[in-house]
């Protein structure tokens, strides 16, 4: 009979180890601390203090090293910018740490399981109220990006127009056609068709997913 998923202990905070071990019971997980882990097994989920010493490094190596398990990490107080580093860095889910439990056991019940990085963009509440390019985004992927917001969701897409490298967020936009300032081109953002030329070929488009009031780009492994 084979063993029971591990859930790994990279924290030593005595109310949120409790909460884990909780959480992990309920979900058949089996929990060990990283200072007593056998090298060799692999984790379903690790649980990681980002206010210990070192924490962005051990993410960084630990992201590394289990690419496929769900990075769950912690903080005393709430720092939106420490937060969205987390999430750059690899973290899954990022939690106070009263909070983490909760936010564990919705990720776990999710079934779903990890494919590539969620890299976060910006505060849905940054969009409100707006329409058209929200976002630019020069480096998370291989080419500059932009996020429409057409009707009632966000698209991502690139934003360099294939026939002359333009920046197609700076042309204009109707309805979910964006027309490049520069040739005329045009490009449906919502699917990355091309609709007019002189550019032959569509412009990439990206999977984007919204969650705890955040938009996340996400980026295959």
């Amino acid at each position: 009979m084979g063993s029971s998923p591990l859930l790994l202990l990279w924290t030593a905070d005595p109310k949120v180890v409790r909460a884990a071990e909780t959480v992990a019971g309920e979900h058949g997980l089996t929990t060990r601390r990283a200072d007593a882990a056998d090298p060799a097994e692999t984790p379903a989920v690790v649980v990681l203090d980002l206010d210990a010493p070192g924490a962005f490094d051990t993410l960084v190596d630990l992201r590394g090293r289990w690419p496929e398990a769900l990075v769950a990490g912690h903080l005393g107080l709430p720092d939106r910018d420490r937060w969205l580093a987390a999430e750059r860095a690899g973290c899954d889910l990022v939690a106070n740490r009263g909070a983490l439990a909760a936010a564990l056991r919705k990720r776990l019940a999710a079934g779903a399981p990890r494919r590539g990085r969620r890299v976060p963009l910006f505060a849905l509440a940054d969009a409100a109220g707006r329409l058209g390019c929200v976002h630019r985004d020069p480096g998370t992927v291989e080419e500059p990006l932009a996020v429409y917001h057409v009707g009632s969701g966000f698209h991502a897409c690139a934003d360099r127009c294939p026939h002359a490298g333009a920046p197609l967020s700076e042309g204009e936009l109707e309805g979910g056609v964006v027309t490049c300032p520069r040739h005329g081109s045009q490009f449906d953002v919502t699917t990355g068709e091309r609709l007019r030329g002189p550019a032959d070929t569509d412009i990439a488009t990206y999977a984007t997913v919204s969650d705890g009031g955040q938009l996340y780009l996400l980026v295959p492994d």
